[in-house]
């Protein structure tokens, strides 16, 4: 079977869907601590929880689609470590989507709550309330989602540097509307 030369249009969507939510989620994670006590910054977790919730679901539906529908080759010229670091971001990256929210899901068992996503409980309270685990479990959240941030930055420079200094096809294959 020969590798595909682009992605699937339904690859296409959860990267870029996943992208924006990952970004998004990022920022509000920055300043959910800055907001003041009260319903505005109980909202903004709920979101946060069940935004973060979406990104497990839709991590576990791109990998089940990538087995399915493998990823393009990568370049002929990219050898070595080029293509290793390449490989490893991307384990990298599925790795960390998986574990953030899960991760952040401990944080909510560990406080003594239930997860709620989007106004709905989904999971019962499993565990007691740990505030050791708690405040290990809001420190570790904090720690993953800063390497993310790095990793989606160099992801991006990546596909920036392929696309405009080495002018391949890498970006581009990622782009709706291309040949």
């Amino acid at each position: 079977m020969t590798s595909p030369v682009r992605y699937n249009g339904v690859a296409m969507a959860l990267h870029w869907l996943m992208a924006s939510l990952i970004i998004a989620l990022w920022g509000l994670g920055l300043i959910l601590d800055e907001l003041p006590k009260g319903d505005l910054r109980s909202q903004m977790f709920g979101l946060h929880i069940s935004t973060g919730v979406v990104i497990l679901g839709l991590t576990v539906l791109r990998l089940g689609w990538r087995l399915i529908k493998p990823a393009p080759e990568l370049p002929a010229a990219m050898v070595g470590v080029e293509r290793f670091i390449a490989a490893a971001g991307h384990v990298a990256l599925y790795a960390l989507m998986a574990l953030l929210p899960l991760v952040g899901i401990g944080i909510i068992e560990t406080g003594g709550r239930a997860l709620v996503v989007f106004g709905t409980q989904v999971l019962p309270t499993l565990m007691e309330k740990n505030p050791d685990l708690h405040d290990l479990a809001e420190g570790a959240h904090s720690t993953l989602a800063w390497i993310l941030a790095v990793l989606v930055a160099g992801h991006a420079l990546a596909a920036l540097r392929h696309h405009f200094l080495l002018k391949d096809d890498v970006l581009a294959r990622m782009l709706p509307g291309g040949k």
